[in-house]
């Protein structure tokens, strides 16, 4: 926590606990005001923060940091300083992975938040915008915890949320430790894997193998009816349908599109060869102690092929 406490500057943590989670009373000099006075700024660059600020709706110190007129270091210590809260440096802060997971992705990143650290019944929050706490109580509602907030710099905050819960690898990480152990699959049938040797050498590593039994084992533990994976001119998506709405799951790397496509496609005994024609297949596996029927559609798209799954039978067929 060494980089939490060199970055509190002039605010250190309340001995008495967690901060209170409404917003700190307004005070008397804005940040703008503040970085003039130390010298971090000068009246023109700040008058062009402001300009920017009337035509986009974007915060004043977030310009002068895009504009390359202040450090973000800079600005978050004013930042600490204006509402009297510490601040954190998460160039040198290890977030730890499973502390970041206690909060949905969606929620962090809609409102750029970071849980960095638990200390019995206290979660350390990073945010970058102190007008913006009332996403706190969302937090300790959500952890049933409480909740202690500290300033992070925006663009240093939004690249760390993005490397927990935005990239392909991290979202492919976390879903194959919520799988864990119980992600085995077993094909039951399959004509074509047994001639297929030359086209199961490319799609049989083991990225590609971790990754589809987790996904196929997470969408039968939720529900779904069908799982889809789609193609993007640079991006794959996974969603699955669930009570009748499609919800994203991951975008797995690109990289991996060709071998999951294949991979799918020698499980359900189709052709691996012909891209430009839909096909249809079946998959039969066992999931755990279950029997799972998969339906499985390819359907050509500009950037690549599509692939649908339906999941049949997945109550009745539980196996003794």
């Amino acid at each position: 926590m060494k980089a939490l406490r060199a970055a509190q500057g002039t605010q250190e943590a309340s001995p008495e606990g967690p901060a209170s989670l409404t917003a700190p009373a307004a005070t008397a000099e804005r940040i703008g005001d503040l970085l003039l006075k130390e010298g971090l700024v000068t009246r023109d660059q700040l008058n062009k923060a402001l300009q920017e600020h009337k035509q986009n709706g974007t915060r004043v110190g977030y310009n002068l940091v895009k504009l390359g007129y202040v450090k973000e270091t800079d600005l978050t210590r004013m930042l600490a300083r204006q509402h009297r809260m510490p601040a954190v440096d998460l160039s040198k802060f290890k977030v730890d992975p499973r502390i970041a997971k206690l909060i949905p992705g969606e929620l962090a990143i809609k409102h750029s938040v970071l849980p960095l650290k638990r200390d019995g019944r206290t979660l350390t929050v990073a945010l970058s915008d102190p007008g913006n706490m009332g996403v706190l109580d969302d937090i300790k509602f959500i952890t049933r915890l409480d909740i202690f907030p500290v300033i992070a710099g925006e663009f240093t905050l939004k690249n760390a949320i993005e490397k927990f819960y935005e990239s392909g690898e991290a979202q492919m990480e976390n879903l194959l430790e919520d799988i864990s152990d119980d992600g085995d699959i077993e094909i039951l049938e399959s004509e074509r894997l047994d001639a297929a040797n030359d086209g199961m050498a490319m799609v049989d590593e083991a990225p590609v193998v971790k990754l589809i039994n987790a996904i196929l084992t997470d969408a039968v533990k939720k529900d779904a009816s069908d799982v889809h994976f789609e193609c993007f001119e640079k991006e794959l998506r996974v969603r699955y349908r669930i009570d009748g709405a499609l919800k994203e799951i991951m975008k797995p790397p690109i990289k991996m599109r060709p071998g999951l496509i294949s991979r799918f496609k020698i499980m359900a005994s189709l052709n691996i060869a012909e891209r430009r024609v839909p096909q249809d297949g079946r998959i039969k596996l066992k999931i755990g102690n279950k029997v799972i029927d998969f339906r499985v559609s390819t359907l050509p798209t500009l950037f690549g092929e599509k692939v649908v799954l339906r999941i049949l039978d997945k109550g009745n067929l539980t196996l003794d």
